[in-house]
């Protein structure tokens, strides 16, 4: 199995990312699953340069998702991220078996109330995570890998 981590985050790629999450988790290929960067071809080159020394593919949801299982079962390590909880439940969706998401970061924006300091949820966002879960997804909450990770519904008990 090589997914060895499925990350939720607004930011896409950045020093997080990079730097603590590839650090500890050295993958050699990271997946961003996003429709508008792929359309985009900026946004592509600009993400695909994002990560030095590690193959990054910026792919829209129905790509990821028919690629998934394939790049699962590669022996080299890989990470996947997605912009948003639409984003991440569009994709199981679409047919990839993601076991669970952590949660790293979903900021502010008007209209959603704080759970900690770097997960923000709305009503959509709160209705999405919960058809995730109803798919079976764990959704955890962890924005480096030296904090211990929690269960999204800790911070947030409407969403049990």
């Amino acid at each position: 199995m090589s997914w060895v981590n499925h990350r939720i985050d607004d930011r896409l790629i950045h020093g997080q990312v990079v730097i603590a999450w590839g650090e500890h988790l050295r993958p050699r290929r990271l997946w961003v699953v996003d429709d508008r960067s792929a359309a985009n071809a900026w946004e592509r080159d600009l993400l695909a340069s994002a990560a030095p020394g590690i193959d990054v593919r910026v792919l829209g949801v129905a790509d990821a998702a028919a690629g998934y299982v394939a790049l699962g079962v590669e022996a080299a390590p890989a990470m996947l991220l997605v912009r948003d909880l639409a984003t991440a439940l569009a994709l199981v969706e679409a047919g990839a078996p993601v076991p669970a998401f952590t949660v790293g970061g979903l900021h502010y924006a008007p209209g959603k109330d704080k759970l900690n300091e770097y997960v923000y949820l709305d009503a959509a966002d709160r209705e999405r995570a919960r058809a995730l879960r109803a798919r079976g997804v764990r959704l955890d909450v962890q924005d480096v890998p030296a904090s211990r990770p929690q269960p999204l519904d800790a911070l947030d008990p409407s969403l049990a």
